[in-house]
């Protein structure tokens, strides 16, 4: 397509965080390939942290954000009611991220933490794929410890990977129920 209209279409400073039209592409394809995945795991902890807390009206459930239910998350404390005592390897998603004996809390805190980065600029269309002037993930999030801030990141090629695994963490089969 031309460049001009391109540009037109979808503005000259988006196109500029892609290397060219094909990376551009790509990013829509990871897209249209996460969206149900992103959308299962928003239903399914909308629906968690709603009935930990005793919630049920349903329409009032279904109109806040995978924000407000992430905040509900870490008001209320509730991480371990939500996902109880997980195994999850961090250094599966980018050679960068460093496994340090993380209290269950803690790990789902990143997770959410990465969903709602991967859902936001993925339903904004933001690159997916840009990786920081360093070559570590964009797609990331910092856990502040007492004596250290830990960054955990997901590198592109590890998105559905990263989903796959937070699906299998409520039930092995969800990541088919789709398929």
């Amino acid at each position: 397509m031309d460049k001009s209209k391109l540009e037109k279409l979808f503005s000259k400073e988006r196109l500029d965080s892609y290397k060219d039209e094909a990376e551009h592409i790509r990013n829509f394809a990871t897209i249209d390939k996460i969206a149900s995945k992103v959308g299962m795991l928003e239903i399914i902890t909308r629906n968690a942290v709603a009935r930990e807390l005793n919630i049920s009206d349903d329409k009032f459930i279904s109109q806040q954000t995978l924000g407000f239910w992430v905040t509900m998350i870490d008001i209320m404390k509730i991480h371990n009611k939500i996902l109880p005592n997980i195994d999850i390897d961090f250094k599966r998603y980018s050679k960068f991220n460093l496994q340090k004996n993380l209290l269950n809390h803690e790990k789902i805190k990143i997770l959410y933490s990465l969903l709602r980065t991967i859902r936001n600029r993925a339903f904004h269309f933001e690159n997916l794929l840009k990786l920081n002037a360093n070559n570590r993930p964009r797609l990331s999030c910092a856990l502040q410890r007492k004596d250290y801030k830990l960054i955990v990141g997901i590198d592109p090629d590890n998105i559905e990977l990263f989903l796959d695994d937070f699906l299998d963490l409520f039930g092995k089969d969800l990541r088919f129920y789709l398929k």
